[in-house]
């Protein structure tokens, strides 16, 4: 009796066993059946991810063609490119006044990056974005245009975001590169960030500025600039 009772337990104990082993088996062959799923997907959004930030050669030269010329620009201290992933954004409706037209472009950009040197004049720097207006006219175009602070004016940062699809007047340039000058100029004035949209109508949203304190009058002197400029009516968002 109580070795029948024994045998029964030992086979209770084996099935026992058998059926976490079972059991194991088949999580373990889930778990690696999630894990090719997770990898192939992932290797197939690479390989998309790789074809779609592909750039065109064609443009892709165009693009080093005016990166190169712009270092030989006047004030200019550094000029390089790389190219990009864009992600997808909100488009805004161009205003009759708007020298560009069409929705924001998503997917591949190519990036810019102008440094001045920090005695460059306006008009250097405006010499800059113009010549690029004129010999790229392609959506996928963006240019972080830095100016070095010096005695005169703060540091200063323009991003122009796929601004240049179609050409665009001198006085156009001329104004946003002026009025970020007269931002950077104004006493208690640290920094100064523009982001010049692909329809160049700058609003509210597209400025920051970086104050030395929180004095209400220098914001009104700021203001006050500001109204000869094309940021005027524009808000800015301050940080210290």
């Amino acid at each position: 009796m109580v070795r029948r009772q024994a045998l029964g337990w030992l086979g209770a104990a084996l099935c026992s066993v058998a059926l976490v082993v079972a059991g194991g088996l088949v999580l373990s062959s889930v778990a690696v059946h999630r894990y090719l799923q997770a990898s192939n997907s992932a290797m197939a959004g690479g390989t998309a991810s790789e074809s779609d930030a592909t750039p065109d050669p064609s443009e892709l030269a165009s693009v080093e063609r005016t990166v190169s010329a712009i270092t030989s620009l006047p004030g200019v201290a550094t000029a390089t490119s790389t190219v990009g992933t864009d992600e997808p954004s909100a488009t805004a409706e161009p205003t009759a006044d708007s020298d560009a037209s069409g929705s924001a472009p998503e997917g591949l950009s190519y990036d810019v990056s102008v440094i001045m040197n920090p005695d460059a004049s306006v008009d250097e720097s405006t010499s800059v974005v113009y010549a690029m207006t004129q010999q790229l006219q392609n959506a996928h175009v963006n240019l972080e245009l830095a100016m070095p602070a010096s005695a005169a004016r703060a540091a200063s940062v323009i991003d122009y975001r796929h601004a240049f699809d179609t050409p665009v007047a001198r006085s156009t340039v001329v104004s946003v590169c002026r009025a970020v000058a007269v931002a950077a100029s104004v006493p208690g004035v640290r920094s100064v960030h523009v982001v010049v949209p692909y329809t160049w109508n700058l609003s509210s949203g597209d400025l920051e500025v970086e104050m030395a304190t929180d004095d209400s009058r220098q914001a009104s002197a700021l203001r006050s600039a500001l109204d000869r400029t094309a940021l005027a009516g524009v808000d800015w968002s301050t940080s210290r």
